[in-house]
């Protein structure tokens, strides 16, 4: 029997647990927005500038952790990523908007290390036959961290302040680099002291070299498009436009995160079942549209059942995308590269989380119309569900 730190069931625990961890830290950021906006008298648009910081050098970060996973081992760069967002955390806390705005940066720079370190560790501990599962269950530690941060953050804040949030996430994150460094010799056996650390770009030119490969990464690009840009939108559209409170769009909107959480799961375990994964993919995608087309038309009038039970249908199929997305870009991949490899597929995702909101944004300022808005998204949903038809009847 192996030893149980090599375990899949641990792995995949830890590692997804780890994710989260980190997770959190990023989504701290968002939760406890009107807490930090006030205490440094600073508008929201400061505040979105940091989101921006910590999900751009989440994207940087992936592609530059790849060629360290290869050298150091996944333990020793999973160990590295809760150390980074430890101090990020500790420089946040700092009610200085130059030291914050540091902060900011250095917790973007731990969100994308734990990615390529994991997907390492699955491909390695996994069965093959369930890497639709395994990843997507991986992938339940985003939803995860920011179910969390939203949960606990806002309590802490009105017990002890909203810097505490920060510092207790930054002593955890520490507790654990220390706790994990004794699977060490079980995860990083294969690391390679002499190993030449590819440039960052390296990721994304193999992935440019290889159509079916490149072809994949469009589609998560275009899923996370959807997935960020809808979310990015979604409260202020169903206050503006639909009537909702505040305090009923953020329910909504906690909704979508939850069903979102929950269904990578099934999605994984469907996508193994069947023999071409992608076209679970691109059923995902019809749905999407098919939702974001009805509830871009909710008015006052409607019965919230309605609203609710639409967006339910659209958080339970719209994130389950990332984790098969994934395994079909592993399974693509040389098994020497699969770090940088990831870390350049991560970097078309982390665009797209960019691109649906800026150009979202750029329609509303033309139009003043947020059907215009989930109109383009819908079509984006309908491109990528398309490319998945056509790249689940290629060879890897």
């Amino acid at each position: 029997m192996p030893d149980w730190q090599v375990g899949i069931v641990f792995v995949l625990i830890s590692t997804t647990f780890l994710g989260a961890l980190v997770a959190t830290a990023g989504y701290l950021v968002p939760a406890l927005a009107v807490s930090t906006k006030e205490t440094l008298g600073v508008d929201a648009a400061f505040i979105g500038y940091q989101v921006t910081l910590v999900f751009g050098f989440g994207g940087f970060s992936s592609l530059v952790s790849g060629g360290y996973v290869a050298r150091y081992g996944p333990c020793r760069v999973l160990q590295v990523a809760l150390l980074i967002s430890a101090v990020g955390c500790l420089l946040y806390s700092v009610p200085n908007k130059i030291v914050l705005t540091a902060g900011s940066v250095v917790i973007g720079c731990s969100y994308g290390m734990t990615y390529p370190s994991a997907s390492v560790l699955l491909s390695r501990f996994g069965n093959p036959e369930r890497m639709n599962f395994l990843f997507s269950f991986r992938q339940m530690s985003t939803s995860l961290g920011a179910v969390l941060s939203g949960l606990l953050g806002p309590f802490i804040a009105i017990l002890w302040g909203w810097q505490a949030g920060f510092v207790l996430l930054a002593g955890t994150s520490i507790i654990f680099m220390f706790l994990i460094n004794g699977l060490r010799s079980y995860w990083d056996d294969l690391a390679d002291p002499k190993y030449s650390i590819s440039p960052p770009w390296t990721g994304v030119r193999m992935i440019v070299a290889n159509r079916p490969l490149l072809m994949t990464c469009c589609i998560g690009f275009g899923f996370s498009m959807v997935q960020v840009g809808v979310l990015a939108f979604l409260v202020l559209f169903l206050s503006e436009e639909v009537g909702f409170s505040l305090s009923k769009a953020g329910l909504a909107l906690s909704l979508i995160n939850l069903l979102g959480a929950a269904s990578r799961m099934f999605w994984g375990w469907r996508a193994d079942r069947i023999k071409n994964s992608l076209l679970v993919v691109a059923v995902m995608g019809g749905v999407t549209a098919t939702t974001i087309a009805v509830f871009s038309f909710a008015t006052p009038d409607w019965p919230q059942w309605v609203i609710f039970g639409t967006l339910s249908f659209f958080g339970f199929a719209t994130f389950g995308w990332s984790g098969i997305v994934m395994a079909n870009i592993v399974r693509r991949t040389n098994p020497d590269k699969i770090a940088e490899t990831v870390g350049g597929a991560l970097g078309f995702m982390f665009s797209g989380a960019w691109v649906g909101p800026s150009v979202g944004s750029i329609i509303l300022q033309l139009t003043g119309n947020y059907r215009h808005v989930f109109g383009f998204l819908l079509i984006t949903a309908l491109i990528a569900a398309i490319l998945a038809v056509k790249v689940s009847f290629q060879k890897p």
